[in-house]
């Protein structure tokens, strides 16, 4: 029995624990690099690329083995009188192809074997290629996740200010409830009027609406955010606090990993441009039939071998014209990094500059929060011995009321500029 409450007690826990996970920020970024197409298509674009080094090797240093067969037949009109004859010994006044190019005809069926050697050095330029091209989908793939929790992130913390905002307006709707009683009983002794009562409970009302037009708010927040993580929505009542730090900048930022990969690939292009400028060696031999007459044919099995071997001469110039390009394309790579950089440094100043204010300014607020939430404990003692009117009463409430909008919005402004210079300093 001991055991089995201390297995069930387990499974609520980690029941419990479930749950919680589901309303937290990590939980939605998690998800959504699961589902998102993206970052599938670019898993399998990956492994495409494994297998094409595999391809690449096949192609270029192993033997290709092929069969070929033919049958040609090359006949002659008017020779000695007959109409059509195949012969390898045409008249002089034979009309047809010259006995020296088909020989009459062909009857030929072999097995090819060829083998590229020499060739280690194309084999490794065109591995590297492969190899730079599977970096730029590993970079994309980083880059989609970024994005990704950037976005997830942002609708994250818009939805989280909206449950801040009903649960502020839900405690406010709570304590004006309670002052609904008091100026009932108030106006029932004939210390406030009957329109003070009203008044207040059109106020209520009001906050109501605003409430029910919150909730709807947040439920689309949510809807929202099941969708960017590409997961089936779900009802949520309260989100967890968003846990957002300031990352600390990488020793070596995506922009700069970009570019190296962009200017490797520049290398690797140009490594395979002069791939065409490698002599080239290539084994080759062949068995089976070959014979330009049928007759006989069963002796003409035979086999044959040879070396063959290619050295580009002269192709007007296009090596150097190729290698111009290659070094205009690399200037444009280092403008691009150039502005980078600048834009970098100056974008993660200014966020900090904005964090700077923005703290000063909630402080500040803070401040001025305190000394409305003294006075609005004032008018409440006030108002419960008729001293003040209504229309005071929800002026101070309604201040009160935008200070704390106002600060739900420094809060809010805080986590997204944090966000945002997140997503920038990497």
């Amino acid at each position: 029995m001991k055991k089995l409450l201390t297995i069930w007690f387990v499974l609520i826990i980690h029941a419990f624990v479930s749950a919680q996970e589901t309303h937290n920020l990590d939980f939605f970024i998690e998800q959504a690099k699961k589902t998102s197409p993206s970052l599938l298509e670019n898993r399998n674009l990956e492994a495409v690329g494994d297998l094409q080094n595999k391809l690449i090797i096949a192609q270029n240093n192993s033997f290709q083995v092929n069969s070929t067969s033919e049958i040609l037949i090359a006949p002659y009109f008017n020779n000695n009188g007959r109409a059509i004859a195949i012969t390898t010994n045409p008249s002089s006044n034979a009309y047809g192809y010259d006995i020296g190019i088909t020989n009459g005809g062909l009857y030929s069926s072999q097995i090819n074997i060829t083998k590229n050697l020499f060739n280690q050095s194309v084999l490794k330029n065109l591995l590297f290629q492969n190899k730079i091209s599977n970096s730029a989908l590993s970079l994309s793939s980083e880059e989609f996740s970024h994005n990704l929790i950037k976005n997830i992130s942002d609708a994250y913390i818009i939805a989280y200010q909206l449950q801040l905002q009903e649960n502020f307006n839900r405690e406010l709707l709570g304590d004006l409830d309670t002052r609904l009683k008091v100026v009932e009983l108030l106006v029932k002794k004939g210390i406030l009027m009957e329109s003070d009562y009203l008044l207040l409970q059109l106020d209520i009302e009001g906050k109501k609406l605003e409430l029910q037009q919150l909730k709807s708010d947040f439920n689309t927040a949510i809807n929202q955010l099941y969708t960017l993580s590409g997961i089936p929505a779900e009802d949520i009542d309260q989100l967890i606090f968003p846990n957002l730090e300031q990352i600390k900048s990488p020793l070596k930022k995506f922009y700069e990993q970009r570019f190296q990969n962009d200017s490797l690939q520049l290398a690797a292009d140009r490594a395979i441009f002069e791939n065409h400028y490698k002599p080239q060696v290539s084994v080759y031999t062949n068995a089976g039939v070959n014979a330009v007459e049928f007759n006989n044919i069963e002796h003409k099995i035979g086999t044959s071998a040879g070396l063959r071997l290619t050295i580009p001469i002269y192709d007007g110039n296009q090596r150097k014209l190729n290698a111009m390009q290659s070094r205009l394309r690399q200037d444009n790579l280092n403008f691009y990094k150039q502005n980078s950089e600048v834009q970098f440094s100056n974008n993660l100043k200014n966020i900090e500059q904005q964090l700077e204010a923005l703290e000063n300014n909630r402080t500040l607020l803070e401040i001025q929060l305190n000394k409305q939430l003294n006075i609005l404990e004032i008018y409440k003692g006030k108002l419960v011995q008729g001293q003040i009117s209504i229309v005071d009463y929800l002026n101070v409430i309604q201040n009160y009321k935008q200070n704390v909008y106002a600060k739900l919005q420094m809060q809010t402004n805080k986590w997204l500029l944090k966000s945002q210079y997140n997503y920038i300093n990497w």
